[in-house]
């Protein structure tokens, strides 16, 4: 199962996320991720839309269980540290009848 971890908050984006990182890249269960620009620097639609977007970052992570996303997850400092969050989304995966 695929799951999206979104890093999010109004406080250090730049975390040390070393651990997290070799943990789930030993495991064979890290796809991928970035950390994003400043969303001063994004183009929001539709025009006018004034709320700010808190997302700075995310993972993609490929693992067995739900448990486990929540087990890595709680590897990030983001889950820990005041004003900021993960937020754990799976992702859906196409059937080949949506094809």
């Amino acid at each position: 199962m695929k799951f999206l971890l979104l890093l999010q908050g109004d406080g250090e984006p730049r975390l040390q996320r070393h651990e997290f990182e070799r943990v789930a890249y030993d495991a064979g269960e890290l796809v991928g991720g970035e950390l994003l620009a400043d969303p001063q620097l994004s183009v929001r639609l539709p025009d006018g839309t004034t709320e700010p977007v808190l997302i700075d970052g995310y993972y993609v992570i490929d693992v067995e269980t739900r448990d486990r996303a929540v087990e890595l997850a709680r590897l990030l400092p983001d889950a820990r540290v005041a004003g900021r969050s993960v937020e754990i989304r799976a992702v859906m995966q196409p059937t080949a009848a949506d094809f």
